[in-house]
């Protein structure tokens, strides 16, 4: 009930691998890759503001959860999932009906709920919480204000850092006695990707006695 403020814990306590990526030249928001007998794994764009990480992550949820094979609902039906998982119908109906919906509650709204102005406007006409008209009418003035575009920089959220792939890594290297070349080997990752994915340590020159 109410707005879930650690999306990614939620999901990492679920059972899936939650890992953030440089997705920029892909211009893609997220994807899952699913083998067999192994976690669900989502990778995220790194480059991509909080509030739509989010929602990318539980699209991607949504997609782990429902669908085992491709189908052309399934984007549609994830991004419901995602809907209804982040601003639940029953909790946000009175904060955004009728006529109090306006640009500055939907900015009030957004830390509240974590998810962007744009996500509760198209929820709130999803619900029929709002009428055609109004919906019509908040939208121009999202654009108008260039919000549709890039919503204002003092409500940006600050970003949900997935916890369970860091520690597995730390846990390698300080704990298990891998090196990072052994754990590149063990991903079949190169040193330098898996160094961009997570801050692991160099080389360092190693103390001996002389006599």
């Amino acid at each position: 009930m109410g707005p879930i403020r650690e999306l990614v814990a939620w999901v990492e306590r679920a059972g899936c691998i939650v890992v953030h990526c440089d997705f920029a030249a892909l211009k893609v928001d997220g994807f899952t890759v699913q083998i067999p007998d192994m976690p669900p794994c989502i990778f995220l764009n790194r480059n991509m503001p909080a509030d739509r990480q989010r929602f990318s992550l539980a699209h991607e949820q949504g997609n782990v959860v429902m669908h085992q094979v491709p189908s052309p609902e399934m984007e549609a039906e994830a991004n419901e999932f995602a809907s209804a998982l982040l601003i639940p119908t029953r909790d946000i109906r009175p904060h955004i009906s009728g006529r109090r919906l306006t640009i500055q509650r939907l900015a009030v709204l957004k830390p509240v709920w974590r998810v962007s102005m744009a996500a509760l406007l198209y929820r709130a006409k999803e619900i029929s919480a709002i009428t055609n008209n109004q919906s019509q009418y908040l939208w121009r003035q999202m654009s108008s204000m260039g919000y549709r575009r890039s919503e204002p920089p003092e409500l940006d959220l600050e970003v949900e850092m997935p916890t369970v792939l860091p520690e597995i890594v730390r846990l390698h290297l300080e704990e298990l006695g891998y090196s990072v070349s052994d754990l590149a080997h063990a991903l079949h990752a190169r040193e330098d990707d898996l160094r961009t994915l997570h801050p692991l340590p160099r080389a360092t020159a190693q103390l001996r006695v002389v006599k």
